[in-house]
């Protein structure tokens, strides 16, 4: 059965490709029709999800590293079974949180969702220093573009303006349509942006531990400038934030349904907040500007381009020393142009991805002004579904993360959203060490990170497993 489920997907993929439908829900489509997720490939949810091969669920594996159970040695992404081509050491994927619902979950934060919009439909932008001029505003009217919304970014040096599309033109069009008639101007597709991470049931912590991440006093980063996530809302109310200073505003057009706060919560948590005695925050006392530009459509959570950019902008404006973006998405015009701005005057930090090792790499972690943070286990082997590219940079905890639920208790987290943090609590220190420079602070968290796997920098850890400078906050 399984060879036949091979072929039928690979037919699948190459008709959908035919059919000109965008790349991203291609991989969904072929990824729902030939895997469930649970490591043994049968398509029945029932895997003992360790991805080991042995079948029982311990994470051991019989020590041959060629997932001998008779179910799951082809399957070419259970991690374990030496043919996927990824690298000679799959055995050590980390694959805790596979099985069940919670790798539906995973397919839903990971973008598997079977044909999810990539951009919204119904618009375009156009990005120029100063915006449209008027002889450009009038020819894109008279080509049926109307203007939704104009507005300067004045911490990027850009301005934004936002185009319905003329009747029956799809998004592409509209962009071929459009370039001529505003020449100075970028215009590209709003994309959307997803949350990178799941969560994963229990075991225990180990995080701060790993990469030398503690040891401050509770006001330890109460000084100084703050720090920014763009993301969903934060539940401000939940007992793991009390006392936290936390700044918070929606990038949403007005009457947009907020996404559900629990990703953001999560980070937010572990940044400045304390789900226990035993879990100190990674900055404690930094003010945390929260840019809350996550919608739901249809029970997903999305942020678009520009709600993303505002967000930026608003963060810089704020004077923030760190910029945290546990996002994932398309590359983008207008996300470059306002990325490549605030690092003149922040670090950025993005989660690395979680489309598996084959995935597309994920945006903005790909720019190269941006730090691109893989998710690694509490045995520094790199999460089983984590993308994988030359523009990784650093590798920290991500697996089986303890934080704050957005229901008033507590969970563990997986996915490169949740490595991130780590990174910023570094940062924070190393710019301490570095008299605020944010390029001296990059390189040094560069310079010292443990290299695993292959000798030097490569696509799977980047430099290695972070250790956070010892110095206190910046």
């Amino acid at each position: 059965m399984r060879p036949v489920l091979a072929v039928l997907t690979v037919f699948l993929m190459l008709l959908v490709r035919i059919d000109g439908v965008h790349d991203a829900p291609i991989v969904a489509i072929a990824t729902a029709a030939a895997d469930d997720g649970d490591g043994d490939g049968d398509g029945d949810g029932d895997g003992d999800g360790d991805g080991d091969g042995d079948g029982d669920g311990d994470g051991e594996g019989d020590g041959d590293g060629e997932g001998d159970d008779g179910d799951d040695g082809d399957d070419g992404d259970d991690g374990d079974d030496g043919e996927d081509g990824e690298d000679a050491d799959d055995s050590d994927d980390s694959d805790d949180d596979d099985s069940g619902v919670l790798g539906a979950i995973s397919s839903f934060f990971s973008g598997t969702d079977g044909g999810a919009e990539s951009f919204l439909t119904s618009e375009i932008f156009a990005i120029a220093p100063t915006g449209l001029r008027a002889d450009e505003r009038a020819a894109l009217l008279a080509a049926g573009f109307a203007v939704l919304s104009v507005e300067a970014l004045s911490s990027l040096g850009i301005t934004v303006t936002r185009l319905s599309l003329p009747a029956g033109v799809d998004p592409e069009t509209a962009l071929e349509i459009a370039r001529p008639l505003a020449p100075r101007a970028v215009f590209d597709l709003n994309h959307l942006y997803r949350a990178s991470g799941i969560t994963c049931p229990p075991v225990y912590c180990w995080d701060r531990r790993l990469v030398r991440l503690g040891g401050l006093s509770a006001d330890a980063c109460r000084r100084g400038a703050p720090i920014a996530i763009v993301d969903t809302p934060v539940a401000r109310s939940h007992p793991a934030l009390r006392g936290a200073n936390i700044e918070a505003r929606s990038f949403l057009p007005e009457g947009i349904e907020p996404a559900v706060s629990g990703h953001a919560t999560a980070i937010a948590s572990l940044l400045v907040g304390q789900v226990s005695p035993d879990l100190p925050p990674l900055t404690p006392g930094s003010r945390l500007l929260v840019a809350e530009a996550f919608r739901d459509r249809d029970g997903a959570a999305q942020a678009d381009a520009v709600a993303i950019v505002r967000g930026i902008d608003w963060a810089v404006k704020r004077r923030a020393r760190v910029i945290a973006m546990s996002i994932e998405g398309a590359p983008n015009a207008l996300l470059e142009v306002a990325v490549r701005a605030a690092a003149k005057r922040a670090n950025l930090v993005a989660a690395a991805g979680n489309g598996g090792p084959r995935g597309d790499a994920a945006f903005p972690a790909a720019y190269p002004e941006v730090i691109a943070v893989a998710a690694v286990d509490q045995r520094m082997r790199p999460y089983r579904k984590g993308t994988r590219g030359a523009y990784v940079e650093i590798a920290a905890p991500g697996v089986e993360i303890l934080s704050a639920d957005v229901d008033g208790t507590s969970r563990k987290w997986t996915g490169s959203s949740f490595a991130v943090p780590f990174v910023v609590g570094a940062l924070v220190r190393a710019r301490a060490e570095t008299a605020g420079d944010p390029v001296a602070a990059r390189a040094l968290l560069a310079s010292t990170a443990r290299d695993l796997g292959a000798p030097g920098r490569d696509d799977i850890y980047g430099h290695g497993l972070l250790l956070s400078p010892e110095a206190g906050c910046w």
